[in-house]
Formats: C-alpha cells, structure tokens, sequence
C-alpha cells in the first residue's frame, strides 16, 4: 500500500514574520503539507526572531533544524562568527528570551528521515565537524568544486539531501540521488519567497520550486522601532529593494 505525503521544503527563514506568513498562507489554501521541513538559519537579520521561533516552535508541521546562525545565538563555535556579529548577536538573545532558547537549543543540525523506504537527510550546508569546513563556508558547488567532490561531502547511504544557506534554488539528480536546495524564505534581493515542494510515495517522486511575491512594505518601519543592530548594513545588503 502506497503512502503519499506532502513536504514542504523551507530554508533561511532569517527572521522575517511576513515573508514566513506568507508562506503559510499559500500552503494552507494552495498545498496541504503534511510536514514542513525547515533547514536552518531561521534567526538572525530579520527583525522578527521571537515571532518566527514561536510559529515554527508552535506548528507541530515542522520538522526543524539549526543553522550557522541558530549556531551562534547558542554562542557555538565562536572563532567562526563573522566579524561584528556579537551586538546583534545580544539583541536577538534579549528579543527571543529563555524559554525560546531552551526550545532552540533542543534542535539538532542534522536528521535523517525515513519515509516510503527513502532516508531525506536535512542539512543545513554540509556536517560542521568535517575537517577543514567551518559554520561559514558555503556549498562546495559554489565554491568551484567539482560535482564529485560536492557529493563526497554527504554520505551515501540517504536518497535525498536537503540543503539550504546558499539562499539559491538547487536541484541535482546523480547517480539514483537528489540534492535540493529549497532557496532562501527571508532574504530575497526583491520581496519575494523562495521554496519548494516535494510529494512522494512508494513509486513517485514529485518536486516543484515556488517563488511569490510577498508584502515587505513594513519590513524597514519594524527595524527602526525594533531597534535592530546594524540595520543601516543588514537593509541595504540583503533588502536593497526597500
């Protein structure tokens, strides 16, 4: 007997309420997700940490990760963090409060999941504690390697990777395994979200990548009032549309 479920496919987050509410919406009237896979780097550059921490924490859909930056909230690693990041580092600590840490510090940065007799392993970028690669480092693709050596740093008894951090869309078939990387949710270069969704049973396998339009016009108001450290760099970096 086939079982089919849906996935919904959901990476950098990046503490931003509107881009992740508008993402809920569409699965609710568009795509009955059965789980909602969250790859990581949901904190940090929005302006949004506690609201997104709670919504993922409360909707028992999701299925989460840490990322790089969930890794520094927790004060992990600290010879990796990217120069200046402490301040704002300290401001999401006092907006997500104790009990949204402790609730943090419970996700893993890997799983392996088993469903329809395939493993999905979910990955933030590539496993930290690989000699020679750091909580910064992106991809191997991206960084000129070679398909090969891009596949070496995963292992090889799991169907399919799910990756994100790289904020670009991926999606690579290679010898009978699939890598996908759903985009980034939070941090477009224009206001929209990028995700993917994948459905599966037994003998299919189905995977469609989304991009929509959401509502960014009071994403700068909320960094002003917030006070959020850095946010002169942060809106003009990652938001150059507002």
């Amino acid at each position: 007997m086939n079982n089919f479920i849906k996935f919904a496919i959901v990476s950098d987050i990046h503490a931003n309420k509107y881009a992740l509410e508008t993402f809920l919406q569409y699965l609710n009237e568009e795509f009955q997700a059965n789980k909602i896979l969250n790859l990581g780097d949901f904190l940090h550059i929005g302006p949004h940490p506690r609201e997104v921490a709670k919504i993922i924490i409360a909707d028992k859909r999701f299925i989460n990760i840490l990322g790089n930056n969930e890794m520094i909230v927790l004060g992990e690693r600290k010879n990796e963090w990217p120069k200046g990041i402490s301040t704002h580092r300290n401001w999401t600590i006092n907006q997500l409060g104790e009990d949204l840490i402790e609730e943090i510090r419970k996700f893993p940065v890997s799983r392996t999941l088993k469903y329809n007799n395939k493993n999905i392993l979910m990955l933030h970028s590539h496993f930290y504690d690989l000699p020679g690669r750091t909580i910064r480092d992106n991809l191997l693709l991206y960084q000129g390697k070679t398909i090969e050596e891009f596949i070496g740093d995963y292992p090889s008894d799991v169907d399919i990777v799910l990756l994100g951090h790289s904020h670009e869309q991926l999606y690579i078939s290679w010898e009978g395994k699939k890598y996908i990387n759903p985009g980034t949710l939070g941090v477009s270069k224009e206001p929209t979200i990028s995700f993917c969704l994948m459905e599966m049973d037994s003998d299919k396998f189905n995977i469609s990548f989304k991009k929509l339009n959401y509502d960014a016009s009071r994403l700068k108001e909320d960094y002003i009032q917030k006070k959020v450290p850095e946010r002169n760099f942060i809106l003009n970096d990652f938001y150059p549309f507002l």
